[in-house]
């Protein structure tokens, strides 16, 4: 019966974070408690990845769902061995040998996991980067010397048990929750209620205890352990994690539910529940066999793979235009024109020139700073035109003497709404999945600025322009047109937005 339960615990939580995973803080906060960000050599080259090991596979189960990765058991401790298919022999005691279980995410499928954790570690910072170096040169030839400069980074931060404080400044409540549910321990005392306390150990790396300290504003660090007893602030912590724990979610809750009541008897219980939680054993079922566990991941990977299809697609168009554009302003059009053409486009430049107005090379080299990103007012300056003369020449009232005049219809409000974006519409979709990520506004500006500037693009991207989106989005409106995007791209534009209103409520 008691597996049973385990089974239901397991899709309890996997439900709990079905639809957005657990938080990046949490994640990285659980790595730095109790797991391992490796590089090793083996005879093909180099193997790199996350391990994390645990006595329950709910929070391995949730991040394989997501991230991928494969969930094996070790061996007991000891060689020792319990008939685990007998209840009868699960007896709960501090002394029992339970299973043990590992998620490794492997080089093959780690990179959403890599992306996701970015500026998000305290404590394996270090290593978290020498894994991100290591990864951009995985499928390069002749790397093999910063390969092993990476390796041997990495296995001496491990050893060392450094600690950067620069890093301190990324502590969050997320963060604690992970690493309290990696490291931490409920206790409470069966023969006195009254003694009680909330832990969290941390030997190599006690200086983050003083941090978690600060930070909660109560507790107190004793040699290598962060200790809660006071009443009010161990309920204000559980309150504080609770949302976020996955390991000890249960413990949580009987221990808040301990904490409130006066009654023994639920106190009694309360008990039961923490000491049970901390002792079970789970039994091994070939988890990482079963290639059902990774939908999510599946998913993301689809999605990933369509997301570039539709940024190849985007760009290509965009340099068509840019193309078709210049070769116009060029002035390439057709010389086979008959005679009195030419004699009119000569004395349509002559009035025009004697009425004051431009001339066809003008009209070409305000188009170009126009499409470089420059302003009326900034083209007034360098050319000496009227901003009234640029405007024109913007909506195509003015044209070159070559080109024949369109019948402007008047705008639809889409059409205001796309003449004066500044951002393309490959970057709206970027900042959208990067606020479903959690990135703050000024984090994806930098992004998209350093995007551009890589690839020779002016910039005129603001701060107002990304948070502009995202107070759209939080109202529910659109930012970008179906009329713009072609159905797949519409399609994975709504997921993506009602992905970030649904965390948003």
């Amino acid at each position: 019966m008691m597996q049973e339960q385990i089974i239901i615990d397991n899709q309890f939580h996997l439900q709990r974070f079905m639809y957005n995973s657990p938080h990046p803080s949490y994640i990285a906060g659980f790595i730095d408690g109790d797991g391992c960000i490796f590089i090793r050599k083996i005879q093909e080259g180099y193997q790199s990845g996350f391990t994390i090991t645990q006595c329950r596979t709910n929070i391995l189960q949730v991040i394989r769902y997501h991230f991928g990765g494969n969930i094996t058991s070790s061996s007991n401790r000891n060689n020792k061995t319990i008939n685990l298919m007998d209840d009868s022999n699960l007896y709960y005691h501090k002394h029992n040998i339970r299973n043990q279980f590992n998620l490794v995410i492997r080089n093959n499928e780690y990179q959403i996991l890599l992306n996701y954790l970015q500026n998000s570690f305290i404590i394996k910072e270090g290593q978290y980067q020498c894994l991100y170096e290591i990864n951009k040169l995985a499928n390069l030839p002749d790397k093999n010397e910063q390969k092993n400069k990476l390796y041997s980074k990495c296995s001496e931060m491990n050893k060392k048990k450094c600690l950067n404080e620069l890093y301190f400044q990324r502590l969050n409540i997320q963060y604690i929750a992970g690493i309290f549910d990696a490291e931490g321990c409920l206790y409470i005392n069966k023969d006195n209620y009254n003694n009680f306390r909330i832990s969290i150990a941390q030997k190599n790396y006690s200086l983050i205890l003083d941090e978690i300290k600060k930070y909660l504003g109560f507790g107190q660090v004793d040699t290598y352990e962060f200790k809660i007893y006071k009443h009010s602030d161990c309920l204000t912590f559980i309150q504080l994690v609770k949302p976020h724990l996955i390991v000890k979610y249960n413990q949580a809750i009987a221990f808040e539910i301990f904490l409130k009541t006066t009654d023994k008897n639920i106190k009694e219980q309360m008990y039961a529940i923490c000491n049970k939680e901390k002792h079970e054993i789970e039994i091994f079922t070939d988890l990482n066999k079963n290639e059902n566990g990774k939908e999510g991941y599946t998913e993301t990977m689809r999605l990933r793979c369509l997301k570039e299809q539709i940024c190849k697609e985007i760009h290509l168009k965009q340099v068509y235009r840019e193309k078709s554009e210049k070769m116009k302003g060029e002035g390439n059009h057709n010389f086979g024109k008959s005679f009195s053409k030419e004699i009119k486009q000569k004395m349509s430049q002559s009035i025009r020139k004697a009425k004051g107005g431009v001339s066809d090379e003008h009209i070409t080299q305000v188009r170009k700073l126009i499409a470089e990103g420059h302003k009326n007012i900034e083209i007034e300056h360098i050319l000496n035109i009227p901003k009234h003369t640029i405007t024109r020449i913007k909506n195509g009232t003015i044209v070159c003497s070559y080109e024949e005049k369109k019948e402007r219809q008047p705008l639809t409000q889409i059409e205001i709404n796309l003449s004066k974006r500044k951002i393309k519409t490959n970057e709206i979709i970027i900042v959208i999945e990067k606020l479903n990520e959690d990135w703050k506004p000024m984090q994806i500006l930098d992004y998209l600025i350093k995007e551009r500037n890589n690839n020779h693009i002016p910039n005129q991207l603001t701060i107002d322009i990304i948070k502009n989106i995202k107070r759209s989005l939080m109202h529910s409106k659109d930012v970008l047109y179906e009329t713009e995007l072609s159905k797949e791209e519409y399609q994975y534009y709504l997921k993506i937005k009602n992905n970030f209103i649904e965390k948003s409520i």
